[in-house]
């Protein structure tokens, strides 16, 4: 699977079905692991306690209740509940991990999962509890107890015990052999689908930030020399070089814009040919928010393809523990649901997020900045100076979550907390690198809102015509559904809220530029 098609999945609400060999597989790989178990062979979470209490030895006859104690023990998470759509994130990737075969589930629970997927009965899954090192055991846990008839599902928008919603739906509980209960918690199906879910929010973050730019660099009359792909070739950075691609594109037939040799000619006519130092009005290279777009947003565009290609091995990977082969011999016995990679890699990637934030922040200063945004009134206010405040509200919610992604942005990975009996000695936290990429997407969003917000206010004022066709299109878009902000018309929140809503959408999805690269 592609992060693409879990989101397809998750928030699409796209079917799945379930491949009959892999389900044949998976079948045989149960029917092994019932037979040792009731031979009482030794294997983990088969006939043996969990995790400190491995040592203690279980006898075959309480191959169900073993396995269900351990759903409902670990069922222990807190905190706000996730969306409906990471829920459903979660049971394919789940569902994903497990049609491997190798897992010794029945393919009776993986079937009852595809079906609560498909008929939209989502567990409620809290957001807090995870270590992200024995798996993301307690929020899976979360969404393992419907199979059971344990636990609460949302279905048709109301909460509901999960019991009465199968009964109604005529879907009967499975009863959980040796391993099920262990097979459906002991993986990283948490933080790899919500990571998924990120790195999808992130792409189509990462093109509105993109378009966002091209429109500054136009309204700050920028010279497109620093985008000259010949020059950003030499750097040998492949995101690099496709944000500076894009930016030209963007900036192609603009009437604002102006090119290298302008600027020099507008120079030498302001100086002359005296022979002392010369102050000049205009500059020879513009400030970073202005020339570095590709320097700053390429190496977005190669943490995020890095990120990914770690993500989406996650995601198809057996990520549970043990794994069965032919022999109980041979079962491997290893660390596979420790989430060390995906922790990481969200980590990673909430650093480029807040990077993509950090530039939009400082490109909206300098477009509101009455010291740096050249002819344009203080802050973009439409009314008389001083009485009319223009932006400067807006300026200080972009500022204020600039400073709170610096926070999210610290990684996760590193504050390992031993926990069970030191049996956990080393943990990941990867779910909550994850949520953190959750909630960097949408903090960064809403900077970049306001970025676009003070974007258009100066397109009103210098006139949308007069941009490049390619970046048109939206700011078109805003002013057929936003009028400029006035203070004696209207408040700041509703007119950010109403362009933030806008990009949103997918008109606006229409007008923005290609994933670059």
């Amino acid at each position: 699977m592609t992060v693409g098609e879990v989101h397809r999945v998750a928030v699409l609400g796209e079917p799945v079905e379930l491949d009959e060999g892999q389900l044949k597989m998976v079948a045989d790989t149960c029917d092994r692991v019932q037979q040792w178990g009731r031979d009482g062979t030794p294997i983990y979470g088969v006939t043996t306690a969990f995790g400190e209490l491995i040592h203690l030895i279980v006898p075959p006859r309480y191959e169900t209740e073993l396995q269900e104690n351990l759903l409902r023990t670990h069922a222990a998470g807190g905190g706000p509940v996730f969306p409906e759509h990471v829920v459903r994130a979660m049971q394919v990737s789940r569902l994903n991990c497990l049609l491997k075969g190798y897992s010794g589930i029945s393919a009776d629970a993986l079937l009852l999962m595809a079906e609560l997927l498909n008929r939209r009965i989502h567990p409620v899954v809290p957001q807090q509890g995870s270590l992200g090192a024995s798996g993301d055991l307690a929020p899976l846990s979360h969404l393992a107890l419907p199979l059971i008839g344990a636990g609460r599902v949302t279905h048709r928008g109301v909460v509901r015990p999960s019991a009465e919603v199968l009964a109604e739906e005529g879907l009967l509980p499975v009863k959980l052999g040796y391993k099920d209960g262990l097979a459906l918690i002991n993986g990283t199906s948490g933080m790899t689908a919500v990571a998924s879910l990120a790195l999808v929010a992130v792409e189509r973050l990462l093109r509105l930030a993109l378009w966002a730019s091209g429109v500054f660099v136009q309204a700050m009359r920028g010279s497109t020399s620093g985008y000259n792909p010949r020059g950003h070739a030499l750097k040998n950075h492949a995101g690099q070089s496709a944000i500076a691609v894009s930016m030209m594109n963007l900036l192609e037939g603009s009437d604002l814009t102006r090119e290298h040799a302008e600027v020099m000619r507008q120079i030498s006519e302001s100086t002359g040919s005296r022979d002392e130092v010369t102050d000049s009005p205009h500059y020879l290279q513009d400030a970073y928010s202005v020339r570095c777009v590709p320097q700053i947003l390429g190496p977005v565009v190669d943490a995020a393809a890095y990120c990914r290609r770690i993500v989406e091995e996650e995601l198809n990977s057996c990520n549970d523990n043990p794994l069965i082969f032919e022999t109980p011999e041979t079962v491997f016995h290893g660390g596979h649901f420790h989430g060390q990679y995906v922790a990481m890699a969200c980590d990673f990637l909430n650093i480029a997020v807040t990077e993509v934030g950090v530039l939009a922040e400082r490109q909206l200063n300098r477009l509101l900045d009455p010291h740096l945004n050249g002819s344009y009134p203080p802050f973009l206010a439409l009314g008389e100076q001083g009485l009319f405040c223009g932006m400067q509200g807006a300026q200080y919610l972009a500022t204020s979550i600039a400073s709170e992604n610096l926070d999210l942005a610290a990684p996760a990975s590193v504050k390992s907390i031993p926990s069970n009996g030191q049996n956990q000695d080393v943990v990941s936290m990867g779910l909550i690198a994850a949520r953190k990429s959750l909630q960097l997407v949408e903090n960064v969003h809403a900077i970049t809102s306001v970025l676009a917000a003070g974007c258009y206010q100066a397109a009103s004022l210098l006139g949308i015509e007069r941009f490049s066709p390619n970046v048109r299109g939206l700011l078109q878009l805003i002013a057929d559904n936003v009028r400029p902000y006035r203070d004696d018309e209207g408040v700041a929140a509703d007119f950010l809220a109403d362009i933030r809503d806008l990009l949103r959408g997918d008109e606006a999805e229409k007008h923005l530029p290609a994933w670059p690269g």
